[in-house]
């Protein structure tokens, strides 16, 4: 290193940052040097400190001048006070042999001589040795531009896309501050490069905004591909728009359906469940006796949940089950299906069942006061009687889980099994059917149920849910490979070679939108892109988290290679969520937790395994999910001034850019620090302009205040929402 870089030296050392004390000839903070005029100590530069063979590199946050008196040996002359410049300084890596790696593994000591950097280590620190190179696809490296360094705008900043996205990324910023915009680009940037072929990305837009980045509109009304030989696929949540999203109801679990028709634990969950369970089996049309045993699996499983809790009230709920289930037992119907079971169960008797649900409900009876009455009051399950409960039930579940002897392929079906189900069957047998075998005394339970059957029916019949459950007064048709070609459809897929789609006839055009697509052939789409904007508030969470969830557990299947043909996170997909406060919230008792916000957290979690990346935007990280949030190793952060999402954002992200992070409140709209482990090392990147932009750009108030009245067509937007078409006198308008 020569010595016209050299600017000051180590006055002090911790464990993240060091202070430099400049040379006093730079009065003017800048250094001539045979690469020319260099500014010294501007904020987010870089400098340098020998160690050994070794320089590590530091970031400049801060600079201060001081003032010192000098103390006079004699004390009779006065000496006017010295200034010191001070820079303090970020550590964020180390150059060795030209290779630059983030992060710190050794310290200057004190008094160690501090350089500007030259162009070797500015070439090392943004990699552009390797810029131009062919692109190893096992070890890409950091190939992905997304804008140049502020500091040094010669440089440009390039990301690692397996780090960006297999590790999940956050992109933080206020409105305003081209958070859109930069997740726009990122995305064109990685499609455009000639060595991707093909790519999943999916993109759940809560504002409706993303299609403009992928797709130009033209004069016609049609829409292109924005970006040459890259397709888009956008579907929308409009019930009047062609290609519009939609969900079979069949797809959700049965978690998915506690949320959705707010189940409260006690009564209404177990109605629900056995109801959907019930449901599908009959869908199913399994025969008699599997449904009866899928109906007594349920019920001792609920037993033996209910025991291990100890609770008082679960000890009425177990009393209440019981006897219930005895009715059910001795019904005619259950009697001659119950012959058939001990066919294949010999060992299992109906004798033997009722007298498991006779002694338990006994066993909870024990020590009840005021039985009968209004406010019954119960002991609570102790150990001895969680005992005498769950030694007999174990025994006649253990007998009951295992396949009939000579039974291969059994099929069953569960509350969780996305397979079709009838809903006016589910809602007018099924649901009828729980309520009277789940309670001693039926009306009771109707009464308990009945904010939950209002809700069912209320979703059930209501327009701006068809989406999910279809026409009002109508069934969806069943249809071959449903579930395989809705996450075809979603993931962006070509459609399946084989004729099995067009085998069915029945099904009308524009019933499943996702089946249309599929059905006539479609091709490949780099980027979904899922309009949620105009989705009912009230199902938001619901619908992303199933969508969430399906891709989820759909790559979790691909793990064996024997049934998928590829091997585990062979099949990356990638999960943009805009504006995700608002379905993944963190201020919420666990207790009320939403369905999005477990399964993303999940995700968070454990989706690196399986191949599914996500990259996390909000303008509120102090309303995002904690969880979630931490889980991000890459970090894309504009302007942020509320000071409790600085404050929160702080908590997250690792210490050592703790310095780093003050300067957030006043960083221009483009500009932004992008941290972690997709970039080389922490900088303040001016973004790469996005072509074509997302539909986010700011209002233009004086300048429509300063046009001549120019009013939108209300009649035809307003018939648009109401569901009513569009008045005649405007049919032939651009509003059609």
């Amino acid at each position: 290193m020569t010595t016209e870089h050299e600017i000051g030296r180590v006055v002090a050392v911790d464990t993240a940052q060091v202070t430099v004390e400049l040379n006093r000839d730079l009065k003017a903070l800048t250094r001539s040097t045979y690469e020319g005029t260099i500014e010294v100590g501007r904020i987010n530069s870089y400098i340098i400190i020998p160690v050994g063979a070794r320089r590590i590199v530091a970031m400049v946050t801060r600079v201060v001048m001081t003032e010192e008196s000098e103390l006079q040996a004699d004390k009779t002359m006065v000496s006017l006070p010295s200034t010191r410049r001070l820079m303090k300084a970020t550590m964020i890596g180390s150059i060795d042999e030209d290779h630059f790696r983030q992060g710190i593994s050794l310290f200057p000591v004190l008094d160690s001589t501090v350089f500007l950097t030259t162009k070797e280590d500015l070439d090392a620190i943004f990699g552009r040795g390797r810029q131009g190179a062919e692109i190893d696809p096992d070890n890409p490296g950091y190939c992905i531009p997304i804008g140049k360094s502020a500091v040094f705008p010669d440089y440009n900043m390039y990301i690692d896309p397996d780090a960006f996205f297999g590790k999940h990324a956050a992109i933080i910023g206020s409105t305003g501050s081209g958070k859109s915009c930069s997740i726009a680009t990122i995305l064109q940037s990685v499609i455009s490069r000639t060595e991707v072929k093909r790519t999943r990305i999916v993109i759940l837009d809560t504002n409706g905004e993303y299609r403009a980045a992928f797709q130009r509109q033209e004069e016609t009304g049609t829409c292109t591909n924005a970006i040459p030989g890259r397709r888009s696929l956008y579907i929308p949540t409009d019930p009047s728009e062609k290609g519009r999203l939609t969900i079979p109801y069949w797809f959700m679990d049965s978690e998915d359906f506690v949320r959705l028709f707010r189940a409260a634990p006690g009564v209404q969950r177990p109605v629900l469940l056995n109801a959907l369970s019930s449901s599908r089996a009959a869908a199913n049309k399994l025969t008699a006796w599997l449904q009866l045993r899928e109906v007594l699996l349920s019920e001792l499983n609920k037993i033996l949940a209910l025991a291990s809790s100890g609770d008082k009230g679960d000890a009425k709920q177990l009393r209440q089950i019981c006897d219930g289930d005895l009715r059910f037992l001795e019904n005619e119907d259950t009697q001659t299906t119950m012959g058939e079971l001990v066919c294949h169960y010999p060992e299992v008797t109906c004798e033997a069942i009722k007298e498991i649900f006779s002694d338990v409900s006994n066993i909870a009876r024990e020590e009840i006061k005021s039985e009968g009455e209004r406010f019954e009051s119960y002991a609570p399950i102790d150990a001895d009687k969680r005992k005498r409960i769950e030694h007999p039930v174990r025994e006649i579940l253990g007998k009951l889980a295992r396949l009939p002897n000579g039974e291969v392929g059994v099929e069953v079906s569960s509350a969780d099994s996305p397979s079709y189900f009838s809903k006016q069957s589910f809602r007018y047998e099924h649901l009828e059917a729980a309520i009277s075998r789940n309670e001693s005394n039926s009306a009771r339970a109707r009464d308990n149920s009945a904010t939950m059957l209002m809700r069912i029916y209320r979703l059930l019949e209501d327009s701006r849910f068809e989406f999910l459950f279809g026409p009002r007064a109508e069934e969806w048709p069943t249809v071959r490979h449903g579930l395989a070609t809705f996450l075809r459809d979603i993931l962006g897929l070509e459609s399946t070679v084989d004729g099995d789609l067009t085998d069915n006839e029945g099904l009308t055009q524009g019933v499943l939108p996702f089946y249309d697509r599929q059905r006539a052939g479609a091709e490949a789409s780099n980027v979904v892109i899922v309009d949620l904007s105009l989705l009912a508030s009230e199902v938001l969470e619901n619908v992303t988290a199933l969508l969430g969830r399906l891709i989820h557990e759909f790559l979790q299947r691909l793990s064996d290679p024997i049934i998928s043909g590829v091997g585990r996170g062979e099949f990356p997909v990638v999960l943009v969520l805009e504006e995700a406060q608002n379905y993944i919230r963190e201020n919420r008792r666990s207790e009320d937790d939403s369905i999005s916000k477990q399964v993303f957290e999940r995700i968070a979690r454990e989706g690196r395994k399986f191949g599914l990346g996500l990259v996390v935007a909000s303008q509120r990280p102090s309303e995002l999910s904690k969880t979630v949030l931490s889980q991000c190793n890459s970090f894309v952060v504009h302007r942020l001034q509320n000071p409790e999402d600085l404050r929160y954002f702080r908590e997250i992200v690792p210490g050592i850019y703790g310095q780093l992070l003050e300067q957030l409140p006043a960083l221009a709209p483009r500009s932004a620090l992008v941290l972690g482990e997709c970039v080389q090392a922490p900088a303040l990147v001016e973004m790469r302009e996005c072509d074509p932009v997302p539909k986010s750009k700011n209002p233009k108030f004086f300048k429509s205040w300063t046009l001549e009245a120019s009013l939108p067509n209300i009649e035809a937007v307003c018939a648009k929402w109401e569901g009513v078409g569009v008045p005649e006198d405007q049919e032939e308008s651009e509003w059609d």
